[in-house]
Parts: C-alpha cells; sequence; structure tokens
C-alpha cells in the first residue's frame, strides 16, 4: 500500500527557512504584502518538507500546466495548496498526488460556480460548506494529474483515490493520488518531528 503523507502548516506560526532568491523576487511582485508573506511561507515550508524525504538538491522545474517537479528526484512527487492561513503540502512517492484547500466563506453564487466548473453529472451542492467539500475533491484530483484549472469540468483520466482531509475548524480539503488502495497519512508541520 502506498502512503501519502499530508502536511498541515499554520502559516500564520510556521518557522521556515529564509527564501530563495526566485521566491523573494516572486513575492515582491504581490500587491499585497500578506498574501507575500503567505507565499513564503508556504514556499518554505515545501522545501522544509521535501527536504525530509530526499537529499538531492531542492532544484525545481514546471510541467506544462505549471505543477512543480523535481528532475534530480523525480520518484517524489507534492502538491501545495494554501487558503489563508492554512497551507496544505502533499508527498508522495511514484504516484501523482494533489491537494487543494479553501477557507470557508459566504459564496453567494456557488451554484452558478459549480454548474460551470464542475464535471457533467457533478450534482449542484445545496449550501456553501458542500460547494467548497465538492470544490476541493474535484481541484485535488485536477491538481494530481497536473491539469489545474485548466481542466476545470473534466474528470481526470485512469483511476484515483480522493480523501477529504480535517484542515481545522473553517476549511474545507482534500487529497487526491493516483491508483487505488492509498493510505493517508496527516503531519502537523512544525509539531512533528
Amino acid at each position: 500500500m502506498v502512503t501519502v503523507h499530508v502536511w498541515r502548516v499554520r502559516l500564520d506560526r510556521a518557522q521556515v527557512p529564509p527564501p530563495t532568491p526566485f521566491e523573494a523576487v516572486r513575492a515582491a511582485r504581490f500587491r499585497f504584502p500578506e498574501l507575500a508573506a503567505r507565499y513564503l511561507q508556504s514556499h518554505g515550508a515545501v522545501r522544509a518538507i521535501l527536504a525530509r524525504y530526499t537529499g538531492a538538491p531542492l532544484e525545481f522545474a514546471l510541467h506544462e500546466h505549471g505543477k512543480p517537479y523535481l528532475p534530480l528526484a523525480p520518484e517524489l512527487r507534492f502538491n501545495l495548496s494554501h487558503s489563508h492561513e492554512m497551507a496544505l503540502v502533499a508527498v508522495a512517492r511514484e504516484i501523482e498526488v494533489g491537494v487543494d484547500v479553501e477557507r470557508l466563506r459566504p459564496l453567494p453564487r456557488f451554484a452558478e460556480i459549480a454548474e460551470r466548473f464542475f464535471p457533467p453529472g457533478e450534482p449542484v451542492p445545496e449550501d456553501e460548506i458542500a460547494f467548497f467539500r465538492r470544490w476541493t475533491r474535484i481541484e485535488a484530483a485536477l491538481k494530481a494529474c497536473g491539469a489545474g484549472l485548466f481542466g476545470a469540468g473534466i474528470h481526470p483520466a485512469g483511476e484515483w483515490t480522493i480523501e477529504e482531509i480535517d484542515a481545522g475548524e473553517g476549511y474545507a480539503a482534500a487529497v487526491a493520488a493516483e491508483g487505488a488502495g492509498i493510505a493517508v497519512e496527516l503531519h502537523d508541520y512544525g509539531e512533528d518531528a
């Protein structure tokens, strides 16, 4: 059985390594300082977490639709999602993985968004909470297969395991991994040794 590790990162209190030059330049382009800070915190956490799984240099590259990978550790697959003060990092070996987290919030037009972006045949959710629970499951699968929002409205090909993740009160989250029989192990960044 393949294990997918999902790391919960509290961006408001995570201790992360200093940014890389690339991250610092990219963060400087953000319009709002709090968004730049969340970007730096989440990407620093990704590097610290991935260093637990590989001794290879953490040199990142991007697939066609922007999904990052490590050319010097191609067996290691990972994905990042963040929303407000919560980030999730999913890590697996030899299988594709995707993760999504959303802060629950009022969304008056959730039914319209569902009709436009959910795959055909998906029922329209009854409220915002159901919408975000379904949205994170769909987005995690699309991120796992490397399509992201480019794949909105489709079902990813192949067999996928999709599970909801406890990201804390006020959040909906899910992880998707390629194949069946996947075990999900949760960790809290900064609290797990």
